[in-house]
């Protein structure tokens, strides 16, 4: 029998719920102990679930914080 891995349980975890779809924040720590954050968007369009994600591990949220607050000032 194949054992089942069990999800890694979220360091912390917060959602974003908005109109259309929701987001989901989540900081888990890998098995080698570094952690990421997992964006995941969901939607359902159509009677179906549509779910998306981008990982950012620790060592390059810095960079990806910098180039979100840039596009950010560019979009609002």
């Amino acid at each position: 029998m194949q054992e089942q891995q069990q999800p890694t349980p979220a360091l912390f975890s917060t959602k974003l719920p908005t109109k259309s779809q929701t987001y989901f924040f989540d900081v888990k720590a890998a098995k080698n102990g570094s952690k990421y954050l997992t964006i995941t968007q969901s939607r359902i369009k159509d009677g179906q679930k549509f779910r998306n994600s981008v990982i950012v591990f620790s060592d390059q949220l810095e960079a990806f914080s910098q180039i979100f607050e840039e596009a950010k000032q560019q979009a609002v």
